[in-house]
C-alpha cells in the first residue's frame, strides 16, 4: 500500500537509501525535512519496501525512487509514480544514471523524455536528465 511516510518510518526508508548511496543520511535529512519535500512509501505486511523522495516547488523533482532488491519487478516503483501523479500534477524532473535502464525505461513508460545531459556526471557516466509535463 503506497502512503505518505511517517517518522517511524525513517529508519527503513535510510537503510533502503544507504542501498543507492552511502552517504544517504548525510545527504538526506530526513528527520528534518524541508517543508517542500514529501516522501511517499510502499508498505507490506508493515515493512517499507520502496520510497519515492520528492522536492515540490514550481515542478517536481525525484530525488529518490528506491525499492529494496529482494521486491524489484513486482511494480513498486509505478505503485510510487501512479500516487504521486494522482495527487500532484505539475511538471515532473528528475536525473538518472545512463547505465540504469530499468529505470529509464520505466521513466519512458511514465512519458518522460530525455532533455539533457550533465557529461561524466558519475566519474565516466553520464547523468540524464527527463522530464514529464503535467498533461
Amino acid at each position: 500500500m503506497v502512503s505518505k511516510y511517517s517518522k517511524e518510518d525513517i529508519p527503513e526508508i535510510e537503510t533502503l537509501g544507504l542501498l543507492i548511496n552511502p552517504k544517504f543520511k548525510e545527504l538526506f535529512h530526513l528527520n528534518n525535512l524541508n517543508k517542500n519535500e514529501e516522501i511517499y512509501i510502499f508498505k507490506n505486511d508493515n515493512l517499507v519496501l520502496g520510497f519515492l523522495h520528492i522536492l515540490n516547488l514550481d515542478k517536481i523533482e525525484i530525488l529518490n525512487l528506491v525499492v529494496d532488491p529482494s521486491s524489484r519487478r513486482e511494480g513498486i516503483s509505478s505503485l510510487l509514480l501512479d500516487y504521486l501523479f494522482s495527487e500532484i500534477n505539475k511538471i515532473t524532473i528528475l536525473e538518472v544514471r545512463e547505465s540504469n535502464i530499468d529505470a529509464i525505461n520505466l521513466y519512458h513508460n511514465f512519458n518522460f523524455r530525455e532533455i539533457a545531459r550533465r557529461k561524466k556526471y558519475y566519474g565516466n557516466e553520464d547523468a540524464i536528465i527527463m522530464e514529464r509535463s503535467n498533461k
